[in-house]
């Protein structure tokens, strides 16, 4: 009954929208790109449950967005939380819960955007469809593991439900999952083999293959580098150099007066950029532990064009020393305002 409720939903929806004409929007999507500097992409995960498709999502995210680029990701649980919780698990159902996604999917990479999906969705037929509702470039990203290793791994403990009858219609055990092909396009990245950057670095060299990103994105105005400020993280904002202590042991500070000088540099306007060879995902929540993230604008392993660069080998700073700060923010303010007059 409840499938034949979606049909005839489908079918009172198909009349409706034969009255409906297509809105031209002022600020078109070519437009978009050029200001972005980088293509609109709907990039599509598909795995079982506990293969690490939300993981490797958020780190691609992550990524991308540290290289400036406008994205957004749609988690299949948070979605099914808010716009999809009035569907279950039945096979027509998740027809339905790919199908509205697929059509979300596509509003925002309308809107410019990179966006990331994070979905079991099993079924070739039902991703079939979601790209070709895309009118935007699409990329299906398979991230495998075997079962075993899924169930091994089963982060919320559904496997183990499953196997006790508990979750009917559970992917992989009770209901089946078609394997994306290589053949037809699809990117497989082995989660069983590769560590989560090493499956990004894949993802991000194929966007790049794709025309999607760049390694630097789009060139940057005189305004814009006169606002940027780049900061060395190791023996800079961090007290210590990458090598010599870790980030999680006694030593783990911030360097002395960067939370001071930082702080000036914010209100005046500063566009402050943090330049480290460590994973942004790592350094991000330690700046925010040490009440430092409001100040970044974005942490990068891309040397990126700025006014200023800080770092513990300039004559202005010398690592750990009391002074260093003080010296590189007297530095910025006497040619700001040789500038000004």
């Amino acid at each position: 009954m409840k499938e034949l409720g979606i049909d005839c939903l489908n079918t009172g929806l198909t009349k409706m929208t034969s009255n409906l004409h297509y809105h031209e929007k002022n600020v078109s999507t070519e437009e978009k790109v050029k200001k972005y500097g980088h293509e609109p992409c709907v990039v599509w995960f598909t795995g079982l449950s506990g293969s690490g498709k939300s993981t490797i999502a958020n780190l691609l995210e992550t990524r991308l967005f540290d290289m400036g680029c406008k994205t957004h990701l749609l988690d299949g649980d948070n979605v099914r939380m808010g716009l999809n919780k009035d569907l279950g698990f039945l096979p027509h159902e998740r027809k339905e819960n790919i199908r509205r996604i697929g059509e979300v999917a596509n509003l925002f990479a309308e809107s410019g955007m990179i966006v990331m999906t994070a979905f079991i969705s099993p079924y070739e037929e039902d991703r079939k469809r979601a790209q070709a509702a895309s009118s935007q470039k699409f990329l299906e990203v398979h991230v495998h593991a075997d079962l075993q290793t899924c169930e091994e791994r089963d982060p919320k403990g559904l496997y183990k439900k499953a196997r006790a009858g508990i979750i009917p219609e559970f992917t992989g055990i009770s209901a089946p999952y078609e394997e994306p092909s290589e053949s037809n396009g699809a990117l497989v990245v082995q989660t069983d083999v590769l560590t989560p950057e090493e499956c990004v670095d894949k993802i991000i060299e194929r966007l790049c293959e794709m025309g999607v990103v760049g390694l630097t994105l789009g060139e940057m105005t005189s305004l814009e580098k006169s606002r940027t400020i780049a900061i060395d993280f190791d023996g800079v904002i961090h007290a210590y150099s990458k090598g010599f202590q870790g980030l999680n042991n006694a030593y783990d500070v911030p360097h002395v007066g960067v939370h001071e000088a930082l702080t000036e540099l914010y209100e005046l306007g500063y566009r402050m950029v943090v330049l480290t060879s460590r994973p942004a995902h790592v350094v991000r929540p330690w700046l925010q532990k040490n009440d430092l993230d409001h100040f970044i604008d974005a942490v990068t392993n891309v040397k990126i064009p700025a006014a200023y660069y800080i770092d513990d080998h300039a004559l202005e700073f010398e690592k750990g020393s009391q002074t260093s700060w003080e010296l590189a923010l007297e530095k910025i303010l006497k040619e700001r305002k040789e500038v000004e007059n």
